[in-house]
This record gives C-alpha cells, sequence and structure tokens, in this order.
C-alpha cells in the first residue's frame, strides 16, 4: 500500500479528512426554515440514495460554521460518494428570496432599511466556504464561528451564483421571477413537502398581565401589526387597560420565504413593505453588542433578521436576566410603562433557541383561536405554511442537476424517515404531503380540504 493511501485511511480511521479539491462542488442556498431538513439528508450516512440520503452509504464527512447547532449553521460543506464519484455540496443558507436571487445570478436589494437606507442583500450572490480548506469529519466538525481562516474554514475569494435553491414559496411570486430564456427561468424540481411557521410573543421571565392577555391574534390585527409596526396591546387583547404597553413587530428582511408566506397568506401583500424592529441586537452586523442586562429596541423600518435563527434569539433574548425582560423596561419609543414583541419564526428555530412550544399560556399565540402544531397544518385551521421547492439554475446540467434531482427525492424521504407530522401535538419543520388532508391551491391562498401528493 502506498504512503499516501495509508496516511488517508489513518485519516478515515480517526474521522477526520480534507478530501481532494478536484472533486467537482455543487453550490446549495436558500431557506433557512428548511435547513434542518436539508442538512438530514446531507449528513445521512446510513441510508445511501434509495433510503432518505443523498450519498453513497459510508462515506460522507462534513464541517458546518456559524452555529453551535449544525443543524441551524448558516454555512455547511459535505463531501461523500455519489455512485462511487466523491463530490462537495457547499451551504450557504441566506433565506429563500435571495436564494432564488442567487440561483439566477443577480442580486436583491431592501429599499427602505434602517434610516431609508436601501442595500444589496447578503447571499445574492452568495459567498460561499472554499470547500478544500474546510476540514471535514466523520459525524461532522462543528464551528461556532464563521468562516475566518482560524477554524477550518475559508471564503471563497469572490461571490458566485448558486446551483441550486431551497424556498419556501414558488418563483410565482418571488422577487426574481420567472422569465423565459433568461438566467431567471430556474429549473422546478417540485416541492419537498410542507414548511411551517409559527407566531410567538418574546420570552419574558416576569411576564406582565398585558403580556399575558395578548393570548391570541387575528387575521386583520396580524396585517395592521405589518402595516405599523408597533401597536397598544389593549389593541390585540381587547382590554383598554393593557393600552400601557406596546407591542412590536419582529420579522425578516426582504430576502426571507418566511417574511414573503406571512404576506402573501395573510392578504397583505407579497410585495409590500412592512414596519419591524430588532430586539435585543440590531440586524446590522456593524451594531455594537448587546449591553448585560437591558434590551436594546430598534427601529429596523423594512428590514429584518437575515435567518430564522436571528428572529428566534431576539425573541428569546432577556437581556441576561433570568428574572426580568422587557415587560419590566420602559417603552422607548411610545413613552409605555413596557413592550413586548410578537414575531414569526419557524417553529425548530425557536424551539432551538429556547422558545417554548407549549400552549399559549407560554409564548407562543394562537392565530385566530388555531395553536400551531402538526394537526392544526394537516386539517386545516393553521393557515400560516408554505410548499417547499428546490431550484435549479437556467439550463442546469451534468452533476448539478443529478444533485438536485437526488436532493429533492432524499428530502422527500428524510420527512417521512424521520416521521415528521406524525404526532398532531408536535411542531416540526415540515410536513410530507402524504399526511395532508388540505392542500394550497397557490401560495397566496389559504388551505382548502383535499390531499394533493407532491404539490
Amino acid at each position: 500500500m502506498k504512503l499516501s493511501t495509508k496516511i488517508a485511511s489513518a485519516l478515515l480511521a480517526l474521522g477526520l479528512v480534507t478530501q481532494a479539491s478536484a472533486d467537482p462542488t455543487v453550490y446549495l442556498t436558500g431557506s433557512s426554515a428548511f435547513r434542518t431538513a436539508v442538512f438530514d439528508a446531507l449528513s445521512d450516512n446510513t441510508d445511501g440514495t434509495n433510503a432518505g440520503g443523498l450519498f453513497d452509504t459510508g462515506t460522507v464527512t462534513y464541517a458546518t460554521f456559524g452555529s453551535s447547532s449544525a443543524s441551524g449553521a448558516t454555512y455547511m460543506v459535505f463531501h461523500g460518494n455519489i455512485n462511487g464519484a466523491g463530490i462537495y455540496v457547499d451551504c450557504a443558507f441566506s433565506g429563500s428570496e435571495a436564494g432564488i436571487a442567487s440561483a439566477c445570478n443577480s442580486t436583491l436589494n431592501n429599499p427602505n432599511a434602517r434610516n431609508g437606507a436601501t442595500y444589496t442583500l447578503s447571499g445574492s450572490p452568495e459567498t460561499w466556504v472554499n470547500p478544500s480548506n474546510a476540514v471535514l469529519q466523520v459525524g461532522g466538525n462543528v464551528v461556532t464561528a464563521n468562516p475566518n481562516g482560524a477554524n477550518g474554514g475559508t471564503f471563497e475569494a469572490s461571490s458566485h451564483g448558486a446551483d441550486l435553491a431551497q424556498a419556501d414559496t414558488s418563483q410565482a411570486i418571488s422577487w426574481t421571477p420567472f422569465v423565459a430564456g433568461t438566467q431567471t427561468a430556474l429549473n422546478d424540481y417540485g416541492s419537498e413537502g410542507v414548511v411551517t411557521f409559527t407566531w410567538s410573543k418574546n420570552v419574558n421571565p416576569a411576564p406582565s398581565n398585558e403580556w399575558t392577555h395578548v393570548s391570541n391574534i387575528t387575521l386583520p390585527q396580524i396585517n395592521s401589526l405589518l402595516a405599523n409596526g408597533a401597536l397598544p396591546a389593549g389593541f390585540f387583547s381587547g382590554n383598554t387597560n393593557d393600552n400601557d404597553f406596546t407591542v412590536y413587530l419582529v420579522g425578516r428582511n426582504r430576502g426571507s420565504g418566511t417574511r414573503m408566506n406571512i404576506e402573501a397568506t395573510s392578504t397583505y401583500g407579497a410585495h409590500k413593505q412592512v414596519l419591524q424592529y430588532s430586539v435585543g441586537f440590531g440586524v446590522d452586523p456593524n451594531d455594537p453588542a448587546q449591553a448585560t442586562g437591558t434590551l436594546w429596541l430598534t427601529n429596523e423600518n423594512n428590514n429584518g433578521y437575515e435567518s430564522g435563527g436571528g428572529v428566534a434569539k431576539a425573541l428569546s433574548d432577556t437581556g441576561g436576566s433570568v428574572t426580568v425582560g422587557s415587560c419590566q423596561q420602559a417603552d422607548p419609543f411610545n413613552g409605555g410603562k413596557g413592550w413586548f414583541a410578537l414575531g414569526y419564526v419557524s417553529p425548530a428555530d425557536a424551539l432551538n433557541a429556547g422558545n417554548n412550544g407549549g400552549e399559549p399560556t407560554n409564548n407562543w399565540v394562537t392565530v385566530d383561536g388555531a395553536f400551531s402544531n402538526n394537526g392544526n397544518i394537516e386539517t386545516g385551521p393553521w393557515w400560516f405554511w408554505g410548499h417547499e421547492h428546490l431550484y435549479g439554475k437556467f439550463q442546469i446540467s451534468g452533476i448539478q442537476n443529478t444533485v438536485g434531482s437526488l436532493l429533492y427525492t432524499a428530502v422527500s424521504k428524510t420527512l417521512v424517515n424521520l416521521t415528521f407530522g406524525v404526532d398532531p401535538n408536535g411542531h416540526d419543520l415540515g410536513i410530507p404531503y402524504t399526511l395532508m388532508h388540505v392542500h394550497k391551491t397557490s401560495d397566496t391562498s389559504f388551505p382548502v380540504f383535499g390531499q394533493v401528493i407532491g404539490e
């Protein structure tokens, strides 16, 4: 046996491998709300391509960057074999709309952000981890920091478009619409399943009566909050004594499929501007760090968080205290006695951030009397969900197209293999269509009765 082969075999036995950079790379971006399901399919080292994995059994190594939770990381690099041939899948989850734009190799702007500024959204097109410099490991090399050269990963020298993009909505209502014969004419592999969302108040260790009274919100109230960004608590509770508190909206930026879902399905309007705030820290990466012991509420205007994880962290932030929260902090904008926030987020991101998913006596609220859980999504009462599409770039072909086709099947099977949606009281990030008793006829419609397999 050659010395190089012996060394490679020893590294593989230790579970620490950096593969040959000559292997091709497929670039995947898009939905942060659905990334855990995609991660499960890509990291599956036991099932192979016929049973829910993308790669051949026993060939997977990977690294993740940007989170202590591997499945919640912004950046991921996977390596494995497909039919015996090595390949990288390089992931950057920047949001569904930013992902669609990246697959079209175009930019997406966020207008009228904080102080009226307009800026290009991160991820359109994307900057990627250099796969040849990432230290990949059997079972995963989980790096909390983003790639910076000192933790087993560096970014590529320049940004470029994606080969594949996950999206919580279809291109029919996208900011980057389909135009035949152009780079925006993406290949739609289909919808892998239902992607889910919830509404939540921000966590308060010592909740006020006003916070407790707001346990349900209605569709008209949602539309008013999207338009105004801040409203008296009594507007939601129906109790005028609650108007000494203000409720602030927390949400995503324009690159988000979660935001597109809430605007489209609520009838507010998919392409309308909103007014939103950040809690605990701003959405600009150059913002100063959160001051311990106090919450920092910032008017972001039409801007929002880059990922669902950012919203989840904001709604879970108590300013470093385990006894007081925003309910004990004077309202910084409207002069009220206190304040709290409402935000829209995926159940998985909320739960990962410690935001309790219990019945509405806790942090999550009902919408029109319905609670966000698998059973209410599958039977119709909860309407805030979308179809998870996988898109490929214009005229995609070769190994990129092969990975797209296999990934679509792998993710669809993963939802079934992990029994997502089976527990009616569960809060899964995705649900297979085989469990759905309702469907949506478009991205902007409410659920109607009737099962449509593989929407």
